[in-house]
């Protein structure tokens, strides 16, 4: 039935619904007071939500600004060597030690299969004991796996250097970063400190970035051109060391005071986890990380695409790329906040954030496939969207857990499992990505990456479905 108003001359308005034959049936008159009295009410609703969602973002904040900015400090830092750097300079990688994409795609398979082994045994850890133990040696694990880079390395050695930074960024470090955040937040911003983590880790990344790509600025001569690429590669390697290490330092002091109240409560028990892996909720979110995660691993083809397809040198690529970084702070804070002001008003609203950002990442991903675009300021604007909808995937997924009805006490143990399927790409996307960029040179082979991604992010948009028609049936 439709409805349909008509102003009498007494100022007052005429309320019809259409019945049966196209006749209206009156069912009474309405002032116009009350109409402006139901329009002031409802947007009234919609400020106070709006303030509620915000003073709840805001208390979180305030209580824990310190404990969660040694968290987003650590948890960027921790995968800048084995990840940052092949995002900014993997031209500059391969022109220095003699190897191709197929080769760093290998080195990132040997990760895959170290971590994902590690997020199943290290998220038992995360609920059991304290994080700034499991933290501090993760950190300086992997500032040590780094001086593995600094001797020119050959394939191989590449390969076994990331097969020891897939044990040391997981391991003891993954699961127990998550869980401190899961807490951080509560019930009503989780998601929010999720986007938060996220964003954090996203500045921190932009900012760090920005600032080797500056520095190599400084060694670079006319046109862009390295003078020495291997003594800049390793000056860049060393920072990053010496980075981790004061991170640690810090994290070793700044969270002393800090301890869940699960590894208080000794709340984890075999017998919880063998539930928590039957639940097929769990398997759903895996799918939609899995999905999310391969654009995000996309990412990093962006700076070779830029310099083999669109003629860019390997300073302007990576300054490009260094550009991009600065979309994840923003887009992941605002899509967490969208995300818990959203399930304020419909059950399973982060999931259906989620969706929205699966279509329109998959979008993207179709506009670079077709290169439809002759103008270069139009590509990079669409990779940069395309990233920042990447980077917003990651603000959410981990903040469903409520949703899930998974106990606190067993949130490490959760995110070890669904993290073991979700990131396989570490282990499958490099290898053959690199291997299609490098068998199809040219846009062929970036245009079968680009549809290979996005027909991960069409299924992570129907696995976000099934879970929001889920919710909506009260069958978590």
């Amino acid at each position: 039935m439709h409805s349909q108003g008509e102003a009498g001359i007494s100022g007052k308005y005429r309320f019809c619904i259409a019945g049966s034959g196209g006749s209206w049936v009156w069912i009474g008159w309405f002032s116009w007071r009350h109409v402006i009295y139901a329009t002031y009410t409802h947007l009234t609703v919609c400020e106070l939500r709006f303030k509620t969602a915000s003073v709840h973002w805001w208390n979180m904040l305030k209580k824990n600004l310190f404990p969660l900015f040694i968290v987003v400090l650590a948890g960027e830092a921790i995968f800048m060597i084995p990840f940052m750097v092949p995002r900014l300079f993997r031209s500059l990688m391969m022109e220095s030690w003699g190897i191709n994409n197929t080769d760093v795609g290998i080195a990132f398979s040997a990760y895959g299969i170290t971590a994902m082994i590690s997020y199943v045994l290290g998220g038992p850890f995360a609920d059991k004991y304290e994080p700034r133990g499991l933290i501090v040696i993760s950190l300086l694990v992997t500032a040590l796996a780094g001086g593995l880079l600094l001797l020119s390395p050959s394939a191989t050695t590449l390969f076994v250097a990331y097969g020891l930074f897939g044990v040391s960024t997981i391991f003891l470090m993954w699961s127990a970063m998550i869980k401190v955040t899961h807490e951080i937040g509560g019930e009503e911003t989780r998601a929010t400190a999720m986007g938060t983590l996220d964003g954090g880790r996203g500045l921190t990344s932009a900012l760090v970035g920005s600032l080797l790509v500056f520095l190599v600025g400084t060694q670079s001569g006319v046109g862009g051109v390295i003078g020495n690429n291997v003594e800049t590669l390793n000056s860049i390697y060393m920072s990053l060391s010496v980075y981790l290490i004061v991170v640690s330092v810090i994290v070793w002091f700044g969270l002393k005071n800090v301890e869940t109240k699960e590894a208080k409560a000794h709340d984890w028990s075999f017998e919880k986890a063998i539930v928590v892996a039957k639940n097929f909720n769990l398997w759903l979110l895996a799918l939609i990380i899995i999905s999310a995660y391969c654009s995000f691993k996309n990412v990093g083809n962006y700076s070779v695409y830029l310099k083999d397809v669109k003629g860019m040198s390997i300073l302007e690529s990576s300054q490009m790329t260094s550009y991009v970084f600065w979309a994840r702070p923003i887009s992941a804070l605002l899509a967490g906040i969208f995300a818990d002001r959203l399930t304020l008003k419909v059950p399973g609203g982060r999931f259906l954030t989620l969706i929205i950002c699966f279509a329109v990442g998959a979008l993207s991903q179709l506009l670079l496939v077709l290169d439809v675009f002759s103008s270069l300021n139009l590509v990079i604007s669409t990779i940069v969207f395309s990233a920042a909808f990447a980077y917003a995937l990651r603000a959410i997924y981990f903040s469903v857990f409520g949703d899930f009805k998974i106990s606190d006490g067993i949130v490490g143990t959760a995110v070890g499992i669904v993290s073991l399927v979700g990131y396989m790409p570490d282990f499958f996307f490099g290898v053959f990505t690199g291997y299609l960029i490098d068998e199809f040179p040219g846009q062929q082979g970036f245009s079968y990456v680009f549809a290979f991604t996005g027909g991960f992010l069409v299924i992570g948009a129907l696995a976000s479905y099934i879970c929001y028609r889920r919710t909506a049936t009260s069958k978590m």
